[in-house]
């Protein structure tokens, strides 16, 4: 019966992708994945800043800094709404304060360029990227007494952009030049539904199968990848498993294995390779 595989969906993917209390409100299956373009586009860039490490910085993480590349170990849940993403977490003012861009003291451009703040209140904060016109909330567990101590809170954790000559470029309301420069992170590629779709299953990366990835933007002849370190309780196998063949696996995804610990998933006409090594 519909009904009853709809809620052994709804249960089978709160336990994969930790999404007990966002999929209480619904009888029907949740979509985990958006269609607008802007929002795709702008949540497959996010994938990257986030699947990144201290020996695979993402081009916008600061320098000799792991900003970005942290924010994973913060996070609680990451689920699709119809308008935004949203992002609950235990410290949504730090993760804003690591993704909204600054100039840094050598002028290069640190954080997601053209990410700007809505406002924020004693739990949440809203994002909005302007060159997608993607919207971002992150929503803290914790609810402050007041919006003064919120506003204070706030200014704690971003008042290191100003710092060490550095200056905020998320205070201005438009795109600047030197933002507007990085555009290419942002374009909307054959990738980019891939990367989107894999940002909505991180979660059971980095806490279930406790895995560190990286992702790697292919150059020239070189595919896109998906590297880790391989994990003595989790099979390469798992993970494909979680993607292609679950229930929170990418629609439409497909795996071909190479090795035992490499392969490539393929959405649609684009692929990346899956590296699982030593």
């Amino acid at each position: 019966m519909p009904h009853t595989n709809d809620k052994l969906v709804r249960e089978e993917l709160a336990r994969l992708l930790y999404l007990g209390q966002q999929l209480q409100a619904t009888d029907r299956r949740p979509a985990l994945d958006p269609t607008d373009r802007g929002q795709l586009a702008f949540q497959a860039l996010l994938f990257e800043c986030l699947m990144s490490r201290r020996d695979r910085p993402h081009p916008l993480e600061q320098p000799q800094k792991s900003a970005m590349a942290s924010i994973s170990g913060y996070l609680n849940v990451i689920c699709h709404q119809p308008r935004h993403l949203e992002i609950h977490t235990n410290t949504a003012y730090r993760i804003a304060s690591r993704l909204l861009p600054f100039r840094h003291e050598n002028q290069v451009v640190c954080g997601i360029p053209g990410l700007r703040l809505i406002n924020f209140t004693d739990g949440r904060v809203r994002l909005i990227h302007i060159p997608t016109g993607a919207r971002l909330d992150l929503v803290d567990w914790h609810r402050w007494q007041n919006k003064r101590m919120a506003s204070m809170l706030f200014k704690q954790e971003t008042g290191w952009h100003e710092s060490e000559g550095r200056s905020p470029l998320w205070l201005g309301q438009d795109l600047t030049d030197e933002e507007a420069a990085h555009h290419a992170h942002w374009e909307y590629t054959p990738s980019t539904p891939l990367r989107s779709a894999l940002l909505m299953r991180s979660m059971p990366l980095w806490y279930r199968f406790d895995l560190v990835p990286a992702w790697v933007s292919g150059q020239g002849a070189l595919p896109d990848r998906l590297v880790w370190d391989a994990h003595p309780k989790t099979g390469h196998d798992q993970v494909v498993e979680l993607l292609t063949r679950s229930a929170a696996r990418i629609p439409g995804a497909h795996y071909r294995a190479k090795t035992p610990t490499s392969g490539t998933l393929e959405l649609s006409d684009n692929g990346a390779e899956l590296i699982s090594s030593l």
